[in-house]
């Protein structure tokens, strides 16, 4: 796993707290260089912090960025809806 500096740190903490926003939306969020942020990314997602999807947003590519634990947390919410939907059918 490549060393987590005190600015990836900071940029996974963002990510943490955010909604799943694509790559360039997150730059801007925390005032930093794109291809810095897109580096940084890359790096937290192949050591299975954060996790990227593609997306089409107004006709583009976009990489989307979530956290892991936001993943998560939607399987569960779906998980639990699906097992309402069926307590409330029977």
């Amino acid at each position: 796993m490549p060393k987590m500096t005190r600015r990836k740190s900071e940029l996974l903490a963002v990510i943490e707290a955010s909604p799943p926003l694509p790559i360039y939306q997150l730059a801007n969020q925390t005032g930093r260089n794109y291809r810095r942020v897109f580096d940084h990314v890359k790096e937290l997602a192949a050591a299975g912090l954060i996790s990227i999807r593609p997306a089409i947003r107004n006709g583009r590519k976009v990489s989307i960025v979530e956290s892991i634990y936001q993943q998560r947390l939607q399987r569960l919410d779906d998980m639990f809806a699906f097992k309402v939907s069926i307590d409330a059918a029977q």
